[in-house]
């Protein structure tokens, strides 16, 4: 007869919660600001209500998942060094800066647009952007340098998720072009600042990004698609293009806006500079959501040539991957409607966003019962032979690892 492994017990999920999870503060969060933005209705009762709800929602999950990570490397130190060399599992570090940027952002729409709280908390807000920017920085470069050094990479084993460290400088990025036009009104010089550091991290953030694209097409040529485990994360490179596209466009928004209020005295023609440079920005995130176009097509064609040999990709944490990229697409599909007035756009990026939507609500409600459970707690730095086991008390409390064929899947 078939033998089943027994429940995990609270403290082996502990040990077996990954860095991946916060890809669900990412998801959350990208589609509570694509609520906020959705084109039709924008401004209305039902918008705001289920804008703060979503963003409720994932300033509780951010609470719960940021414990449970504590948690993890409190009770079992020796999995954070175990983490860091896992090639796949450590680069959704940068998964923990980008979740923390969406709540940022439509925490700034509550006090800009819905009155909440005052120039003060418009302050926090810009202080904790630094914060977040600071880790932003500190994940993109540092995991760069893991991989360089730490990490056994190879071109035929690569995945999109490569990409998710130098991310974090996109969307960072974009959160400071939205406090940038906040603080505007209150100071030009801070404003000014905030933009130029923006500016910086997307130009950083996607140089870095067009590199590891260019990497990742070359592997698909080469080698095909990812395996089942990893193919979900094709959607990935839709992350830095709609991002960056949206950063893009607000940063360049700013800059065409404080130049001449900045310069004026000195430069009679800032305006006309402000505006070149905004002509600039709207030409590279028109470029930039062109190529999500066909990065969506790469996508769905690599997914459907696993789903032909493999039949079905199971259900687990990976899936949550798929919520962010589509969103932040979305969500520069619907700016550009905005910034040209089309038609076109705004209805594109409503489709999107409503697909987006469904598909937050379907890998949501899928999880909850894989949480209750318990069977999408699996990490697969802990196949790692120099893991140390559990006490004997531990095993015979049926907390231990059950077998290591568990840990084999996608982070």
């Amino acid at each position: 007869m078939a033998t089943t492994s027994p429940r995990k017990s609270w403290k082996e999920c502990i040990r077996h919660f990954t860095p991946a999870w916060h890809t669900v503060i990412m998801g959350t969060g990208a589609v509570s600001a694509l609520v906020h933005s959705f084109p039709y209705g924008s401004g209305s009762l039902p918008i705001k209500i289920v804008t703060l709800l979503v963003f409720f929602l994932n300033l509780f999950l951010f609470v719960v998942i940021c414990a449970a990570t504590i948690a993890r490397y409190i009770l079992f130190p020796e999995l954070w060094p175990i983490m860091l060399r896992h090639p796949a599992q450590s680069l959704f570090i940068g998964a923990f800066p980008m979740g923390a940027a969406t709540l940022i952002n439509v925490a700034l729409v509550a006090n800009q647009e819905w009155g909440f709280a005052g120039t003060g908390f418009l302050y926090t807000l810009w202080g904790l952007w630094w914060l977040d920017s600071v880790i932003s920085f500190a994940v993109a470069f540092g995991m760069v340098y893991t991989m360089m050094i730490k990490h056994d990479h190879a071109i035929p084993k690569m995945s999109a998720i490569w990409l998710l460290p130098v991310v974090t400088l996109i969307v960072a990025s974009s959160t400071g072009g939205l406090l940038s036009a906040a603080i505007k009104p209150h100071t030009t010089t801070i404003a000014l600042l905030t933009t130029s550091i923006s500016f910086t991290m997307v130009i950083i953030g996607l140089s870095l990004a067009m590199m590891m694209i260019t990497v990742y097409l070359t592997r698909l040529i080469t080698n095909g698609p990812p395996e089942v485990n990893l193919i979900l994360s094709a959607f990935v490179v839709l992350g830095p293009l709609g991002q960056g596209g949206y950063s893009l466009l607000v940063n360049g928004q700013d800059l065409s806006e404080l130049l001449p209020l900045h310069l004026n005295g000195n430069f009679p023609s800032s305006a006309l500079a402000g505006q070149m440079i905004y002509a600039v920005c709207f030409c590279g995130a028109y470029a930039l959501w062109s190529m999500g176009i066909c990065w969506i097509l790469i996508a769905i064609l690599s997914i459907l040539n696993i789903v032909r040999k493999e039949k079905m990709i199971p259900f687990s944490i990976a899936y949550w991957g798929l919520v962010f990229p589509n969103a932040v697409y979305a969500l520069l599909s619907v700016q550009l409607g905005k910034v040209l007035n089309s038609d076109f756009f705004l209805v594109f990026g409503t489709i999107w966003s409503i697909i987006v939507f469904i598909l937050w609500i379907v890998i949501f409600f899928k999880t909850i019962p894989a949480v209750m459970d318990r069977s999408i707690f699996k990490a697969p730095c802990l196949a790692d032979a120099t893991l140390l086991p559990f006490s004997e008390k531990d095993m015979h409390s049926g907390t231990a690892q059950t077998s290591t064929g568990t840990s084999l899947s996608p982070p």
